[in-house]
């Protein structure tokens, strides 16, 4: 990213007051660059969120997070990292494990 698009995008204001002459070529090969870009952003997003969530345990968890699993039960009760019950079992969607990690 160049300098003046740095400064434009710090301080938005300046962008309101500032007239600038583009080639016709120029503004062809921007909007191109920019739909392709988009796109890929939104065909990453999609295969995201398409990709089945994996469960993990207890003890993947707690080496994951590197927590002892009372710290996991903690987290729990405090609405932190919620776990899933399925029967007796208790599992982790690895987003959730994944959220927390960058919230920690």
């Amino acid at each position: 990213m160049s300098n003046i698009q740095n400064l434009l995008l710090e301080n938005p204001d300046l962008a309101k007051n500032i007239t600038i002459q583009v080639k016709g070529y120029d503004l062809l090969n921007f909007a191109d660059k920019l739909v392709k870009q988009t796109a890929l952003e939104v065909e990453q997003r999609i295969k995201a969120e398409n990709k089945p969530d994996k469960l993990l345990t207890r003890q993947q968890v707690s080496e994951t997070l590197d927590v002892s699993l009372s710290t996991l039960w903690h987290w729990e009760k405090k609405g932190i990292l919620v776990p899933l019950k399925i029967g007796s079992k208790v599992r982790y969607r690895q987003s959730d494990v994944e959220k927390a990690i960058t919230k920690k």
